[in-house]
């Protein structure tokens, strides 16, 4: 026999005969607005009536149309949610109210895992209370799958998408992974009598197959300042063809003692054409037994695997930072040096070796999550709650790539390859190319080249160097187990309830971020002219350009590349370039020349297996305790009805993280056999070194929470909390990443390691302190009506404590010599800064319009922010360096960010119209440019520009149990662009497209 309950977030799933039953987008905004007011504290949510009814694709989606909340995107998907304009690293996110593992390094979730249609209640808390578990100064999303009893009646649903994406149908039929993808979401709610006691039960499957092509323009994230000084030849610009500033010179920058400007130099400047395959396989599960109308016992269990599958053809202009201060003799004329104030570089000439990389990349994702839950009132007044849950995730990510490069000046038959190649001594061989380089010039919105005399189309030229890589690019673990018991007393009078309780959590995050080592499988091939396994791999592996339209959206209708002759005529402009298949390369490298790689049945490398036991690595165990106590209370103040909560969290928190530290060589990796070029930085695991770095703090978290009724439909909120945000598992490693220049020209590996380093950076601070901050929240919101809210919400933020990028020289062994490399890192400091906001959320129904115009509505919702945190890039940023006598702070060359996913405008717009059983809905959302984290590197900085994307959704109602949609997103082909270090200084550049889905559902 079923049993019919109550959801506690949404409408009552019952209906009386007769009564008119709102469905729809109309229905899930009347939920949020009802959600929203009888919350306690600062609350904004989306739920369903029925399972599969949040309106949109994935959690990501879903979330960003709450007020407040957007999303940083990858692959054209919502993925990371930040509240109130703060990054992920300020919020917090429990399922089914357990913190959950992700693969990222950081403590958010990677909502496009999970699929809108199993969950049924979406919420975020903007407020603290003390029962809610630590970590959320922006706020804490909360996902909610169904309990079945509570649901309270048998289900069976079917959901079928289509999904097509231009881009997709773009590549080459005998190239893309498929044509179309296809989503399928199944569902089964039931629930059974057992005598006196009650089973119910929930299953949930969901399998999503897509494609998310890229296309992309990008450069190297290695930056250094190269002053322009054209009376000194010896250093910047004018250099000897290697801009780097030294010493002396970057110094007098940073004291003001030199006062010529710079520019930001980058090792490399690409394109790139992504083809992909995205497979991702969700199941969900739920049992609720109440043996007694006291008891109730639930068990949940969550699974996701992601297999992700990239081929990357890559046109890359190696050693960018050869840039020619004046021209020399060949230098392509008519463009000459262009930068901005901040030493953003915008157009230059340089000698460039041309490299067609074609790159194989798997990502295998996996996670695990559950619990188990006990709920008893032991008696009329004492209510005790138990939980224990668990969550795991494993990513892996493995890639094979192939580097071919221009040969000195001959291709791969050994024929003159390009004319006018010139060394500056003046010899006739070279294996560089005149380039000209310009960046968001003419109305590009991302790269452009000038070639003198190559044709980047011409497979033939690319005839040097063949290299192999087969890496573990990284391996990430992350595990939570947590527990935690909370008891509640019924009280008579003001005060309602009392609550307290306490909670264990043990999280272990590692990782295996880069290659080096037992990580990477390297070797380069015989490419004798004409007979080696170069030619032989060239010949058999080459691929027509994958698509016709590539940057078209972006490129301001210039040619992507020209070709010029000696005297700057256009011989030549192209918007595509060679291009091979890396699997292929990789197969028939190994057929003419075996080095050792091994290949599994479909053809892939078998790639190194890694070794957590490295001087690159994070291993990171915290572990934390807490425990609160909290008075709800509600009553009349005066006149006024007020409700709400007081109470204190306790937090005490123990790191311990544990590095390696090892010896490496620099060793020669040049196939020419003339020591000019190829060393590279090898890892020695023999001699590994452990060290352990221990830290703890103990934190006290009060909060208020007041809800006041001014009238029956006008509500006054005001909260003032504590909170904390602790550091991301990342950023706690005690690792070292090196940046050395393996492309750099180099007589012998002592000149390699003197000159080859950049800087090297610690992949952490097992010394992290908590980012801690007083909150200030006040707000008025007026109900006329069930579809109608208007509500203003300000905020305030004090922030104790801060972040300092700092530099210190550390020692390493490097062949079998101490050399002393300055190293930076991230630490605490006891800076203060605040944040300040403001949001807004307005939703109504025009139902007072004449038919058929009563059906249109809409919900706005905006979160204006400022603040004045300050964090400094790592390199080219203010640096701290310990001294003897205390610290010096040398001045920055490029402006701090701010918060980490700091936005300073969130805007989220949904115009709705219903009419028979058609639905139509149009979502704009907007979020301003933000600071987003590396996960290896923490210290540097990374801007994302504005975005503005629109989606579009339409529904038709066939009967009770058939419904058809049709949905689009990111219509408008908005790309994503990152800066680098200057806000100014150009990163890299995706367009994804737009993306559609056909659909239809079934319940029964």
């Amino acid at each position: 026999m079923a049993m019919i309950a109550t959801p506690a977030w949404s409408q009552s799933t019952g209906a009386d005969e007769g009564a008119i039953v709102v469905t729809g987008i109309r229905a899930t905004i009347q939920d949020s607005i009802e959600a929203k007011r009888e919350s306690t504290e600062v609350f904004d949510a989306l739920s369903a009536e029925e399972i599969g009814d949040i309106p949109a694709l994935s959690i990501g989606e879903a979330l960003e149309t709450l007020t407040g909340a957007a999303s940083h995107r990858e692959q054209g998907g919502a993925t990371e949610i930040s509240i109130r304009g703060l990054g992920p690293f300020l919020g917090s996110t429990v399922i089914n109210g357990r913190i959950a593992s992700n693969g990222s390094g950081d403590r958010s979730v990677n909502f496009s895992q999970f699929p809108s249609e199993l969950f049924s209640k979406i919420g975020i808390y903007k407020t603290q209370a003390a029962s809610y578990i630590e970590g959320g100064v922006a706020g804490q999303i909360a996902l909610e799958s169904i309990k079945p009893l509570d649901y309270g009646k048998r289900r069976f649903q079917g959901n079928f998408k289509l999904n097509a994406n231009p881009d997709n149908l773009d590549i080459d039929a005998d190239q893309r992974f498929q044509k179309f993808g296809y989503r399928i979401t199944g569902s089964y709610v039931d629930q059974f009598q057992l005598g006196d006691a009650e089973l119910g039960i929930s299953l949930g499957y969901s399998r999503n197959k897509t494609t998310n092509p890229e296309q992309e323009a990008n450069v190297s994230n290695t930056i250094r300042a190269c002053v322009v000084d054209p009376t000194d030849t010896g250093d910047g610009v004018f250099d000897d063809g290697n801009c780097d500033t030294s010493g002396g010179t970057i110094d007098g920058l940073r004291d003001g003692t030199v006062t010529d400007d710079f520019v930001i130099a980058r090792n490399s400047y690409a394109f790139r054409s992504n083809i992909t395959d995205d497979t991702r396989d969700s199941f969900f599960g739920a049992l609720q037994f109440k043996p007694s109308p006291d008891v109730d016992i639930n068990a949940d269990f969550q699974y996701s695997k992601r297999l992700f599958r990239e081929q990357r053809s890559d046109l890359n202009f190696a050693e960018g930072r050869r840039i020619d201060g004046l021209g020399d003799a060949n230098a392509i004329p008519g463009y000459p040096l262009i930068y901005t104030e901040t030493g953003a570089l915008r157009q230059f000439t340089n000698e460039q070796r041309i490299e067609a990389v074609s790159e194989y990349l798997e990502r295998d994702e996996e996670y695990y999550g559950g619990g188990l839950s006990l709920d008893a009132q032991v008696s009329d007044r004492v209510k005790i709650s138990l939980d224990g849950s668990y969550s795991r995730t494993q990513r892996v990510e493995q890639a094979v790539q192939i580097r071919f490069r221009t040969e000195d000046n001959e291709d791969i038959t050994g024929a003159a390859a390009w004319p006018n190649a010139f060394e500056s001594d003046g010899s006739s061989t070279n294996d560089r190319v005149e380039t000209a380089v310009q960046i968001l010039q003419n109305g590009s919105q991302g790269l452009n080249f000038v070639t003198q005399n190559f044709d980047v189309t011409n497979h033939d030229l690319f005839a040097n160097d063949p290299r192999l890589r087969a890496d573990l690019e990284q391996d990430r673990f992350n595990s939570v187990w947590a527990f935690r018991g909370d008891v509640e007393y019924e009280m008579d009078g003001f005060v309602n309830t009392l609550q307290a309780g306490a909670r264990y959590q043990q999280l272990r995050y590692r990782d295996v971020p880069g290659a080096l080592g037992a990580s990477r499988f390297e070797n380069s091939y015989n490419d004798t002219d004409g007979t080696g396994a170069l030619a032989v791999a060239n010949r058999e592996c080459r691929t027509s350009f994958p698509e016709s339209g590539f940057l078209s959206s972006i490129s301001g209708g210039n040619p992507l590349i020209t070709n010029v002759d000696s005297s700057g005529n256009v011989i030549g402009t192209y918007n595509s370039f060679a291009t091979f298949d890396a699997l292929c390369i990789a197969q028939v490298l190994e057929r003419e020349d075996p080095s050792g790689l091994q290949f599994d049945e479909d053809g892939v490398p078998i790639y190194p297996s890694g070794n957590f036991d490295s001087a690159q690595n994070t291993d990171v165990t915290e572990r934390s305790m807490a425990a609160y106590i909290q008075a709800n209370f509600d009553g009349d103040l005066g006149d006024t009805p007020i409700r709400g909560n007081a109470g204190l969290r306790v937090v005490k928190t123990l790191v311990n993280s544990t590095g390696f530290r090892s010896d490496f060589n620099v060793v020669l990796d040049d196939v020419d056999g003339d020591g000019t070029a190829g060393f590279v930085l090898v890892e020695d695991t023999t001699n590994l070194i452990q060290r352990q770095t221990k830290n703890s703090y103990t934190e006290f978290l009060p909060s208020l929470n007041i809800v006041a009724e001014f009238q029956p439909n006008l509500l006054g909120r005001f909260a003032i909390y504590r909170s904390l945000s602790r550091p991301d598992p990342s950023s706690l490693g005690d690792g070292r990443v090196f940046s050395f220049n393996d492309d750099d020209e180099f007589a012998t590996p002592a000149d390699a390691i003197a000159g080859g380093f950049n800087n090297v950076s610690a992949t952490g601070n097992p010394l992290t302190e908590p980012l801690l901050s007083w909150n200030f929240d006040a707000g008025l919101e007026w109900y006329p009506n069930e579809d109608t809210i208007l509500a203003f919400n300000a905020y305030y933020k004090s922030f104790d404590g801060g972040f300092d990028a700092i530099g210190f020289t550390e020692t390493f062994t490097i062949n079998n010599q101490d050399i002393d490399l300055f190293t930076t890192s991230v630490a605490t400091s006891d800076d203060t800064s605040r944040i300040y906001g403001v949001e807004i959320t307005a939703a109504h129904r025009l139902s007072y319009l004449p038919e058929p115009l009563d059906g249109l509505g809409f919900k706005v919702s905006y979160n204006y922010a400022d603040s004045n945190f300050e964090f400094e890039d790592d390199t080219l940023g203010a640096i701290t360096t310990p001294t003897p006598t205390g610290t010096t702070v040398s001045n920055g060359l490029i402006v701090p960010s701010n918060l980490f996913g700091f936005s300073k405008h969130v805007l989220a717009a949904q115009l709705y119209y219903e009419i028979g059983p058609f639905d139509f809905q149009g979502v704009y959302k907007y979020r301003s440019n933000y600071f987003q984290q590396f996960v290896a590197t923490p210290g540097r900085v990374r801007y994302v520009d504005d975005v503005s994307v629109f989606e579009a959704r339409v529904s038709f109602r066939l009967n009770k149990n058939v419904k058809f949609t049709l949905e689009g997103i990111n219509l408008f082909n908005e790309p994503r662009t990152n800066y680098r270090g200057a806000p100014d200084d150009f990163g890299a550049i995706q367009v994804y497209g737009p993306r559609y889905f056909a659909g239809v559902q079934f319940k029964f």
